[in-house]
């Protein structure tokens, strides 16, 4: 007993411990985003929209203007522009092509 009378001999007090389970460990995310011409030019480099994010959080990016492109969909292997965080990293990736130059009657 943790408590007691001393008696003659050689008594023996054990306290057990265990150890606290560890906190379990917050899955985190990454998503990015680029802007890009159909034929591979960069408008915009890689962004960062989340970084080490917590899984489950909400994420949203969204289409830019560049002077002389038009928007024309989302990049084949593209994530979806709004959405939530997963593990690993999600790669958003907007899609432009050249506006057509305008022909000059003469």
């Amino acid at each position: 007993d943790a408590t007691g009378q001393v008696e003659e001999g050689t008594k023996h007090v054990v306290y057990v411990y265990a150890k606290n389970p560890e906190a379990p460990v917050e899955k985190k995310g990454n998503v990015d985003v680029k802007y890009i011409t159909k034929d591979g030019k960069v408008l915009e480099d890689v962004t960062s929209v989340k970084d080490n994010a917590p899984v489950g959080e909400d994420y949203t990016t969204e289409e830019k203007t560049f002077d002389g492109y038009h928007f024309v969909g989302m990049d084949k292997t593209s994530d979806p522009a709004t959405g939530v965080v997963s593990e690993g990293t999600k790669h958003v990736i907007y899609v432009y092509e050249k506006d057509p130059t305008p022909e000059i009657k003469k």
